[in-house]
Parts: structure tokens; sequence; C-alpha cells
């Protein structure tokens, strides 16, 4: 058996003053939230941390007192990562707004959060188990790990208890898993979350996962930056009549709506790999598959209330969070999201 040391980081409360304390975890999980005090008061503040990168997943367990969280959409471009956050609360409650939808996390309960999107929350005093994995690791179908984002397992059903078993077992034994352990680990966490999100997803939101609608999304997924990509095209490809195309994504927003919502969340993925200069907008609007400048840079203004110059010139002068703060040692955990893979 290879033997291989697992990265870790560790914050320990009984070693800092509150303050200290309260610094060392905002830095932390600065590259998922920014995070602040009730009343701005950090006098009593506590949080314990303990944290590991196996590579293909990151996995912690966290104590923590009662906070603020805020991942904007200039985070989520700050950022740049497109990975899920599988929160399992073990004590505590947290409130949380993704994307409009409003939910309450409570002991047991297992919350799917999607690192490409915005979202806040409001906790009490917490204690729980994270768990990050990139999102091409989750075995369901891409539209379907969209509808993710807020999504919640009932800590006291059975998938929920076998979820929450799960991450706990896989926290604890995190820090002593070799190479091929950490290959079967990997392999059974990502069944287990894509298993225990399947079936709440389908109960709750049943038009994510119509079979009919699913195909559709994948193609549109695979050719987004194609600029032929039409509802004509796919009326073409699919064999169908407008009106049932139609009545396929009206549950959604529509069809043209939501190529043009997929097609600008691409691109502000790709902000931060995109120079600012000459024909750099021009290059992001016809590599999304936009097949006019004008046109992307309105949708986008519209979406993300800024132009598109204006984001690629924000993300690369300095709202890259592991460009911005200091020492690669004090960037671990932007370090550790950027070079996530579903293979160890």
């Amino acid at each position: 058996m290879t033997t291989q040391v697992i990265e870790r980081q560790l914050i320990r409360s009984a070693h800092l003053g509150p303050r200290e304390n309260f610094e060392q975890w905002k830095a932390a999980v600065s590259s998922l939230f920014a995070v602040t005090c009730p009343h701005d008061d950090a006098r009593d503040f506590r949080a314990d941390l303990a944290s590991y990168n196996l590579g293909c997943f990151l996995i912690a367990e966290s104590s923590a007192s009662a906070q603020h969280f805020q991942r904007s959409e200039e985070h989520v471009a700050a950022a740049g990562v497109d990975h899920l956050l599988i929160q399992l609360y073990l004590a505590g409650e947290c409130r949380y707004d993704a994307d409009g939808g409003h939910a309450v996390g409570t002991a047991g309960d297992i919350v799917c959060f999607d690192l490409s999107r915005p979202m806040s929350a409001r906790s009490t005093d917490l204690d729980t188990v994270s768990l990050i994995l990139p999102r091409s690791a989750v075995r369901l179908a891409p539209p379907v790990i969209d509808g993710l984002h807020g999504a919640r397992v009932d800590g006291a059903s059975s998938l929920g208890v076998l979820v929450g078993e799960h991450l706990k077992t896989l926290v604890r034994i995190a820090p002593r898993l070799a190479d091929p352990e950490i290959r079967m680990a990997a392999e059974a966490t990502f069944a287990v979350v894509s298993s225990g999100f399947s079936k709440p997803l389908a109960t709750e939101r049943p038009h994510l996962t119509d079979t009919g609608l699913q195909a559709i999304q994948i193609f549109i997924e695979r050719n987004l930056a194609d600029a032929s990509l039409s509802t004509e095209s796919i009326m073409r490809d699919f064999a169908l009549s407008r009106s049932a195309l139609y009545r396929l994504f009206e549950p959604i927003g529509g069809i043209a709506e939501y190529i043009r919502e997929r097609r600008l969340k691409l691109a502000f993925l790709k902000l931060a790999s995109v120079s600012p200069g000459k024909g750099a907008v021009a290059k992001l609007a016809f590599g999304t598959g936009f097949s006019s400048e004008v046109a992307f840079s309105r949708a986008f203004q519209r979406r993300f209330g800024m132009s598109p110059s204006e984001a690629i010139r924000n993300t690369r002068a300095g709202t890259r969070l592991k460009a911005t703060r200091g020492a690669s040692n004090d960037n671990w955990m932007q370090d550790w999201l950027d070079n996530l893979s579903p293979s160890p």
C-alpha cells in the first residue's frame, strides 16, 4: 500500500484569542464565503476547524460561533471554481438564501451549495461536516446538478441518515487514508451523495428530472459554445414541434432564456481566463456561443449589473482571491480548490 501524507489545515480556538481566532477562520474560508459576526462583534468568537485535502475531494469538520456568510457574484468570479459544497449540520441551525430560494437546515440535514452561484446564510452556533467535490464527480445529469443549489436532504429520512453517517465516517478516517483507499473512498462518496440528492430533487422539482427535458439540456450543455445552437436546431435534432419544445421548457422559464442563462454563466466562469484589452469581450462572447458582441454585452450587463469589460478588468486586476491574499501558505484553501480533480 502506498504511503501518502494527507494535506491538512487546523484551527484550534484553545490556542487563540477570540479576535485572532476570527481572523484565522475568516482567512481560511475566504475562498468560499465572506463572513461577519452578528453585530460585527468578535469578542466572544470561537471556531475550530480540521480540513483535509484528498485531491479528488476536500473534507472538513468545524465548530464555530454564530455568523453571517455571503458569496456574491463578485466572489464567485474571484474564486473561479465550479465545485459543489455539501454540508452536514451536526448541531445548530443555518438559514440560507440560494439564488432566492430560502430554506433552513437543522441538525442532521444535508444541504448542497453550488460554488458557481451566489448565496447567503445566517447561522447560530454551528457544527458541520463539509464536503467539496468537483461538479463532474456527481453522477447526475448536468441540468439536475444545476438544480442542486440550496437542495436539502432531510436528516431524519433514510437517505439523510445514509449520507450523514457516510460523511461523519469519511471525515473521521480521512487523515489516515492511503492512495488506493482514497480512490475507493471517492467512488463511494460520489455515489452516496448522488443517490442522496436525486430523490428529494425529483420530489421537490420534478420538471428537472423529466427524461425528455434532461436529454435536451445535456445536448445544450455540450453545444453551448456553438453559435448555431438555437431553438430551430434543437427542434430539428430532436424532431420536436415548436409548441412541444416550448411546453417542455415552460416550467423553467423558456427555451431561449435557458440557453442565454447557461451561456452567461459559462462566460462568467471564464472571466479569469480572458486577458483584458482589445478584443477581450468579443473573445468571451464568441467563445460562449453568442453570435454578436453587442447582444452579449447587453445580456451580460442586465444579468450581472456590469459590462463584460468591467467584469474582466475587476477579475484580472484584483478580485481573484489567490492573487491578493499574499503568500501561498496563507492561500491554502484557494490552492486546494484550484487543483481539485474528480480523479486522485
